[in-house]
């Protein structure tokens, strides 16, 4: 997965390899991004539109042209959907960066700048752009190392870096769904809020550090977890994860953490349960909750603190997995 920078700025002035430009459909310049890129780039950029797309370019498509007297080598063209003339269909947008990353791919470009595509005259809710890039860029298989996100403005800068925010903690989740694929059936987790409630947490350990209390399955020693607070930012295991991290990475950081973790435990009913979570936090993009100051255990665990969304509690370790205070 490319690293993903974000840049307040002008994607006029980034050196990188290729800068993406959100352009229309007659592919002959325009307002906004385009018409900045074209008026910085100079007449040969229109020169080669005219010469590579005689006939335009569909919605969600890109190509490529020469980047003129821009400090990039190449303009990556790429058509995004207009949401105020009834374009909603997302898979345009990300196919937007999808396209956009297999051309770099073809130039042999490294390093890309985005701007927030379709953002602009075209409407689209710029904190779903904000997802469906972001979403996009580290799902796409790519030879493109370096992503720039330019934002226009501070608060569309700090929307970008929030969004980045949210994938540290779900890519620890899915770090330990990738152990369970591994046959490391016994991790578990332990997710909750601060007391303060502004900080999601979560404790990672073997089903043999957890005890059954009142009927809830709790850890016997928090020193024993890995442990994580959405208050050390991207800190994780002694290492940097954020969303360019492949969860097998960071299933290899939480090995390397808690060697006590074997493999031999075959628990189908947990890694089934999990994997059932994960579909409701991936879908509600909220993490999970087991623990908070005047939560209620009694209906489950909850996806997103305060939503009122459950899922049932986990299933208990085999016994033979779990140690019991005498």
């Amino acid at each position: 997965m490319p690293s993903i920078d974000v840049v307040l700025g002008d994607i006029t002035t980034v050196a990188v390899d290729a800068i993406v430009n959100a352009a229309n459909n007659q592919m002959r310049g325009g307002g906004g991004v385009d018409g900045a890129i074209h008026r910085a780039g100079g007449a040969t950029i229109l020169a080669d539109c005219i010469a590579r797309f005689p006939d335009g370019l569909a919605t969600g498509d890109a190509g490529w042209t020469t980047a003129g007297k821009l400090p990039a080598r190449w303009v990556i063209h790429t058509v995004g959907p207009n949401y105020k003339a009834g374009q909603r269909d997302r898979s345009q947008l990300t196919s937007c960066y999808r396209r956009a990353l297999e051309v770099a791919d073809e130039l042999g470009a490294r390093s890309v700048a985005f701007p927030l595509i379709s953002t602009g005259i075209y409407g689209w809710p710029k904190h779903d752009a904000i997802a469906a890039a972001v979403e996009t860029i580290t799902s796409t298989p790519t030879s493109v190392e370096t992503v720039q996100l330019i934002a226009l403005d501070q608060r569309t800068q700090e929307e970008i870096h929030a969004e980045l925010a949210h994938w540290t903690p779900l890519r620890i989740l899915q770090g330990v769904g990738v152990l369970h694929h591994r046959g490391y059936h016994c991790a578990r987790i332990l997710p909750g809020m601060s007391p303060s409630g502004m900080h999601w947490r979560v404790a990672i350990a073997a089903a043999a550090d957890f005890q059954a209390s009142n009927g809830y399955l709790e850890l016997r020693d928090w020193d024993s977890a890995l442990t994580y607070s959405t208050g050390a930012g991207k800190e994780f295991a002694g290492s940097q994860v954020d969303a360019s991290t492949s969860p097998d990475v960071v299933a290899d950081l939480i090995l390397s953490a808690l060697p006590r973790i074997p493999a031999a435990e075959d628990d189908p009913r947990y890694v089934e349960w999990y994997a059932s979570l994960m579909r409701l936090v991936e879908e509600h993009r909220s993490l999970p909750i087991a623990y908070a100051d005047y939560f209620d255990e009694g209906p489950g665990w909850e996806i997103g603190w305060g939503s009122g969304n459950r899922h049932p509690h986990p299933p208990a370790p085999h016994a033979e997995a779990v140690r019991h205070d005498p």
